[in-house]
């Protein structure tokens, strides 16, 4: 009896004390988050943070910043979640045959055998069955970006040379074509010749429709598609520094004061622009892209049970 009693009492300590493992256990790998059915706990953002570098070389799309804090990787796995249910409802579902093929594909490409990217994955901290994840998280993101993301993005030809010009505002070999309104006066008729007066007349009247009597002979002319070329040289840097929807400042020509209101200003292709048209395009859709990704989470964010608890 006194045996039996022992034994119990060793078993009863034994038991609270796995009991106090498991809580312990459990206390260390906490709730960070759930997404609709999708718990994601503590310990899978540490393994992420630990293994950051590596994904990085592996996603660049999926892991594009150089730092990250917890709560941005668990930013990350929320998303992911959403991306995979979005394009899931769309038909598209990686499947692990999908991914397999992937890989396969890769290996060949860079000439790898299976246990050569067993030992790269070794090498950089990763198991196969992570690296598998993170290739299907990748190619479920391309689809996103394809599929979702892309058709909410337009880059105009206008958008493309605006950028162009910007980045090379300090070339002078750059060319524009116009369509301008030219407003123009007698200079003699003027009591008040004063350039900025007369620009601030016409900024008036654009507003009003009036005129003062002193501007009773003011004439205007349209002038579509002139060329850079043919201009004088005070006139083309004038319309240069002039951008599109605006009022030149006041030149005189002729005896007359000319204002011109930049109605078109265009770029004209050079064979310079051609070479780095594609870049600029693709930087300013990649810039766009950023700001409709995340206004398109945050309205897919309200579609969804999320429990942030980091």
């Amino acid at each position: 009896m006194k045996k039996l009693l022992i034994s119990l009492i060793i078993l009863s300590v034994g038991l609270a004390h796995a009991q106090d493992k498991k809580v312990s256990e459990k206390l260390l790998d906490k709730i960070v988050a759930v997404v609709n059915t999708r718990v994601i706990s503590l310990s899978e953002i540490k393994r992420v943070e630990d293994t950051l570098e590596a994904r990085r070389e592996v996603s660049p799309v999926v892991y594009n910043e150089k730092k990250y804090d917890q709560k941005q990787l668990l930013d990350i796995m929320i998303k992911s979640f959403i991306i995979r249910d979005k394009i899931n409802a769309q038909g598209y579902v990686i499947n692990d045959d999908a991914v397999e093929s992937r890989i396969k594909m890769t290996e060949e490409r860079l000439g790898l055998k299976r246990a050569d990217l067993l030992q790269f994955l070794k090498g950089k901290g990763l198991t196969y069955e992570e690296y598998f994840e993170i290739i299907r998280e990748t190619m479920e993101f391309n689809i996103f970006a394809q599929r979702i993301i892309a058709p909410l993005i337009s880059v105009t030809e206008q958008e493309i040379k605006n950028e162009y010009y910007r980045r090379n505002s300090t070339n002078n070999a750059l060319s524009f074509k116009y369509n301008l309104t030219d407003f123009y006066i007698p200079e003699g008729k003027l009591v008040d010749k004063s350039q900025d007066k007369f620009l601030a007349v016409l900024k008036d009247y654009q507003l009003t429709g009036k005129l003062p009597e002193e501007y009773r002979e003011l004439e205007t002319s349209n002038l579509d598609n002139i060329n850079e070329d043919g201009l004088t040289k005070e006139l083309a840097k004038v319309l240069k520094n002039t951008s599109e929807g605006s009022f030149s400042s006041a030149v005189s020509l002729n005896d007359h004061l000319h204002v011109f209101y930049v109605q078109k200003k265009d770029l004209v292709e050079s064979q310079d622009f051609a070479k780095f048209k594609d870049q600029i395009q693709n930087d300013i859709f990649m810039s766009k892209g950023k700001s409709v990704t995340n206004n398109w989470f945050d309205r897919e964010f309200t579609n969804y049970y999320i429990k942030n608890l980091l």
